[in-house]
């Protein structure tokens, strides 16, 4: 461990990664979603529409969160390269953040409801409901409290601007 960094380093150094793994764990819970609604409609197959037309939209909706997802990480990073090179406050409305503070969860959600559209499942749907309000009501708000202890009246104000995924 480098002993140079100071307390308030270390600090932000610790919040950054809880801010990661409780993330690592909503994303985990979409995935969990997905297979149990891929099992539960193999077991007890309920369609949702009559033809296949319905899976190109729901193979765009996955393209088209796939590349919130890419455009969202890749301006967070830039963010935070910015950020250390030109030692300035971090900048929280670049990208798709400019829109929505939980770009990636949007993406995320307009993959999964794209998956349920391209399987014909309920299933997907209702375990996307469900993982979308624990995650929404348990790990985004642990993130946005971290993030509010790491970054403060920055981190408010962009809050009051932008609204969150959902």
């Amino acid at each position: 461990m480098d002993t140079n960094l100071t307390k308030r380093e270390k600090e932000q150094s610790f919040t950054s990664g809880a801010v990661h793994f409780i993330l690592s764990h909503s994303y985990l819970l979409f995935l969990v979603a997905i297979v149990l609604g891929v099992v539960l409609q193999i077991g007890f197959p309920v369609p949702l529409f009559g033809t296949g037309v319905y899976s190109y939209l729901g193979s765009f909706m996955i393209l088209g969160g796939s590349g919130l997802i890419y455009w969202a990480q890749t301006s967070s990073h830039q963010s935070e390269r910015e950020m250390r090179e030109k030692n300035t406050s971090r900048v929280f409305d670049c990208g798709p953040y400019k829109y929505s503070r939980n770009p990636t969860h949007l993406g995320l959600s307009l993959m999964t409801i794209g998956l349920g559209i391209v399987f014909n499942s309920f299933f997907i749907f209702i375990c996307f409901i469900g993982a979308s309000l624990i995650s929404k009501f348990i790990f985004l708000r642990k993130e946005e409290a971290l993030l509010e202890e790491k970054y403060g009246e920055p981190y408010r104000e962009y809050k009051k601007k932008v609204s969150t995924w959902v």
